[in-house]
């Protein structure tokens, strides 16, 4: 039986995962948002950057400490507002429609979503807080992750104009 920040590790990487299968330009996400400045597009692709690398750090953190702090949680709810949001049609608007198999990926997104709150708030209620001790990242990645970020933010800000 998996631990229960086992399951958080493993919800958080699965939630990268299926983020990452979405960037604007890629596989499934082939719709363009004409109606949005090209900074609006940026800060939105900054942010969703940020939660997947940030999901990333956290798994790995999770994964080798055992602990699971109030971060978890609130990547969860972050992962279902962005899922959500887009789903009803509020952000991101496009004129052009979404595409089956995003939509899919977007319910399956929001569901792994709240898994991950709920898994966050249960290991937290058993007493898995996070301890104050650092685990690093490896050399490579401090420098590969920023390389990464920035590459994706730039394709995924083309991608969508």
């Amino acid at each position: 039986m998996m631990t229960c920040s086992r399951v958080v590790s493993v919800l958080l990487l699965l939630s990268a995962i299926n983020l990452a299968l979405m960037i604007p330009g890629g596989l499934v996400e082939t719709r363009d948002f004409p109606n949005y400045s090209v900074a609006v597009l940026a800060a939105f692709n900054v942010f969703l950057t940020g939660l997947g690398l940030g999901s990333l750090i956290l798994a790995f953190r999770v994964f080798q400490t055992r602990q699971v702090g109030p971060l978890m949680p609130l990547a969860g709810l972050a992962y279902t507002a962005v899922y959500l949001l887009d789903l009803v049609h509020i952000f991101p608007v496009s004129s052009t429609p979404m595409p089956g198999p995003l939509m899919t990926l977007e319910v399956v997104g929001t569901a792994l979503g709240l898994a991950l709150i709920d898994a966050g708030l249960r290991c937290k209620a058993n007493g898995s807080a996070a301890d104050r001790s650092v685990v690093g990242l490896p050399r490579w990645a401090l420098v590969i992750l920023p390389v990464l970020a920035g590459t994706i933010i730039i394709f995924a800000t083309i991608s969508a104009q």
